[in-house]
């Protein structure tokens, strides 16, 4: 219990977002009195580029550091240690948008259901080394300790965990062989699987229970993951501090404040609708085998969802085009879409190539939504 018996209590604001860099939606919570800048813990947010070389993530992530630095009392250094978790590919029916997390004080649910934490906590700097090892894991799952232990959750409360997983550039590589560090040469893929296998194997380690894997078991033993967990990977974009993965942890806990709850399923293939209606019963809302109700869909305050591709090319033992250079995104508009149709809503942070986060072929889905 905290002061006159408040206890910490999460809130979120979802905002759409009309170009790259834009903050008008903050600026209107601002004004309305709904938003205190020095409250936001947590930040993750649908980008809409789809290319190469875009820059719709890093222009998001310096946008929203920027408001909350001029809006708020917080030193530039701090802002920095955010998590800010984008993913692009605003494709399809998708809109960009971002979802903020604040954290404040507030009177203790009642009704013994638990409410929403969000613990937020970042890795050790990475080192190119720690590829070809479990180090990186090792660094992910004590920062994910950490987040948990800082939100007043246990690990095993851990419901869901959205992050952004850092990888070595082939400079980083060059410098640190030349330093005499001895590393094997990664192709690209391997090195992506690895770095993002590496966040979703720390969650089944830290809140599943999973034994250390050994270090070729990263991004090969797809038989080992966690279906709590969405962590996409890219080469560090400077924005937001140094090179190290971001978590943000969701969990209920018991005796928390405020009105959110956040449930999560295991998706089992890119048809599994039904995916999104489990994680909605979970967190709390009593939804049917159709379409959500208009009074359903305004009590969804965030959806998040990791798909990868098909292990041997079929899915439900048909074939799919993965040849074709678009395939990824085009699965992405697709369950994208299907998830849209249920929700009635197309606000969906969805990212692609779930490594260890699902089973092989599948992927992951959350829900937050408002319970109280």
């Amino acid at each position: 219990m905290t002061v006159d018996g408040l206890v910490p209590s999460i809130d979120a604001f979802r905002v759409t977002l009309d170009n790259t860099s834009d903050t008008s939606g903050l600026q209107r919570l601002l004004g309305e009195g709904r938003l205190k800048p020095d409250d936001v813990i947590a930040v993750t947010g649908k980008t809409e580029g789809w290319g190469p070389d875009e820059t719709s993530r890093v222009d998001a992530d310096r946008a929203i550091r920027r408001f909350l630095l001029d809006n708020g009392t917080r030193p530039a250094g701090v802002i920095d240690q955010i998590p800010m978790v984008f993913t692009t590919g605003g494709i399809g029916i998708l809109t960009p948008h971002i979802v903020l997390y604040v954290r404040s004080s507030a009177a203790p649910a009642t009704d013994g259901s638990g409410r929403l934490a969000v613990g937020v906590a970042r890795s050790a700097v990475i080192r190119p080394e720690w590829m070809a090892t479990t180090q990186l894991l090792e660094a992910n799952a004590a920062a994910l300790r950490e987040a948990a232990t800082g939100a007043g959750m246990a690990t095993a409360e851990i419901e869901y965990v959205v992050g952004k997983a850092y990888y070595p550039t082939k400079q980083d590589f060059a410098d640190a062989r030349a330093a005499g560090q001895v590393i094997p040469e990664l192709e690209p893929r391997v090195l992506f699987r690895k770095a993002s296998g590496s966040a979703g194997l720390a969650v089944a380690v830290a809140a599943d229970g999973l034994p250390m894997p050994l270090a070729d078991e990263i991004g090969t033993r797809l038989d080992l993951w966690s279906g709590k967990v969405a962590v996409s990977a890219n080469e560090w974009e400077f924005a937001g501090g140094a090179p190290q993965t971001q978590f943000v942890v969701l969990g209920n806990t018991a005796g928390a404040g405020g009105r959110l709850r956040v449930g999560h399923a295991a998706m089992t293939d890119g048809l599994d609708a039904d995916a999104l209606r489990r994680a909605l019963r979970r967190a709390g809302l009593a939804v049917g085998e159709g379409s959500l109700t208009p009074e359903q869909t305004a009590k969804v305050v965030a959806v998040y969802a990791k798909f990868s591709g098909p292990v041997d090319g079929k899915m439900r033992g048909r074939r799919q085009i993965i040849e074709s250079p678009e395939y990824m995104n085009q699965k992405k508009a697709a369950i994208g879409g299907m998830f849209a149709s249920i929700l009635q809503d197309n606000l969906v942070w969805i990212s692609g190539s779930a490594t260890h986060q699902g089973p092989a072929g599948g992927g992951t889905v959350a829900a937050v939504v408002e319970v109280g």
